[in-house]
């Protein structure tokens, strides 16, 4: 039985060409029609088709319906955590025609509530170029058929919709970081009362993306135990019970903005498994007000530290350069 196929709206392609040892991206031209294999695996196809207007559309063809949602799910959390795209308006639909009827093109949604799409709304949306598909080929792979990995990035993805903070490294380190670190008091015990329940929601789902690629339930608050040692010991080559994270944002506020500060992966883990009781299930331990409140800090933390692990955990499974 032949593939189905289905078209992702809110992706616009363009193509990469060679220029002077470099590598140009620029709108197709000159050209009525394209058709380009960008990822190619046993259940699924990734296919640049051009269609509308002088950008390339993103077209999934899959066995099902099932395995096309699995595919635009993955493309979703790809880039959102590798070029910070984060589009809720991107969606899937089945096309009724094949790729070569584009002036006449219907399209109907997963509903099966048929009518006629306007072209002007494939031609919207983020622009991405053809080889950058391919260059995260295998990671997008690896999305598709790991389940925690892509609960892990899901679970990022809800994290920064939830309460958005900068999270390249050029904003930590200019931006995200000096604004924590000047706001006035006053100000920054404002915006902390204010975001309150945003932060619980960030922090909750950054903590449930923390435990899928850990793969692994943390419940108790004591973590001196060899089991919790096994467990994080054994889960993602690189990460050890003992291995140092740098920190990003925790303590900021009055500490030196140009010194380093280091915590253990397991004290990580701990402290934002008792942020999160509280978070999420309202519990305050009698050390967590003084210790370890919710902030806008432990709220960015949460989201760098989850970070770390998906990489460290990828660079674990696949070679990867620079995502």
């Amino acid at each position: 039985m032949a593939n189905e196929l289905f078209i992702v709206t809110g992706v616009r392609i363009q193509e990469m060409i060679e220029e002077g040892g470099s590598l140009v991206s620029r709108p197709y031209h000159g050209i009525d029609e394209h058709y380009e294999v960008l990822v190619e695996d046993k259940s699924f196809r990734l296919v640049n088709s051009l269609l509308v207007g002088k950008y390339g559309s993103l077209v999934i063809s899959a066995k099902n319906l099932k395995t096309a949602l699995k595919v635009f799910e993955s493309v979703k959390l790809l880039f959102a955590f590798c070029d910070y795209i984060y589009d809720e308006d991107m969606a899937l639909y089945r096309l009724e025609k094949d790729l070569r009827n584009g002036d006449n093109l219907k399209i109907y949604d997963l509903y099966h509530n048929r009518n006629s799409y306007k072209r002007d709304y494939l031609e919207n949306g983020v622009i991405i170029g053809n080889s950058r598909f391919k260059k995260l080929e295998e990671l997008l792979k690896l999305i598709i058929r790991d389940s925690q990995l892509r609960t892990a990035l899901a679970c990022f993805y809800q994290a920064q919709e939830a309460y958005y903070t900068h999270l390249v490294g050029s904003y930590i380190t200019m931006h995200s970081r000096l604004d924590l670190h000047y706001y006035e008091t006053d100000e920054y015990k404002y915006l902390n009362m204010i975001n309150f329940e945003k932060l619980c929601s960030s922090l909750t789902s950054a903590y449930r993306g923390i435990e899928a690629i850990m793969d692994y339930n943390f419940r108790e608050r004591i973590f001196e135990n060899e089991h919790y040692k096994k467990v994080i010991n054994d889960r993602i080559q690189g990460v050890k019970w003992n291995t140092r994270y740098l920190k990003a944002f925790d303590k900021v506020r009055y500490g030196d903005l140009n010194k380093k500060s280091y915590a253990r992966v397991s004290t990580m883990i701990k402290k934002l498994l008792i942020a999160r009781n509280r978070a999420g299930h309202g519990k305050v331990f009698a050390d967590q007000k003084k210790n370890n409140p919710i902030t806008m800090e432990l709220t960015h933390e949460s989201k760098r530290f989850l970070e770390f692990l998906i990489i460290k955990y990828i660079d674990s499974q696949i070679k990867i350069n620079q995502l």
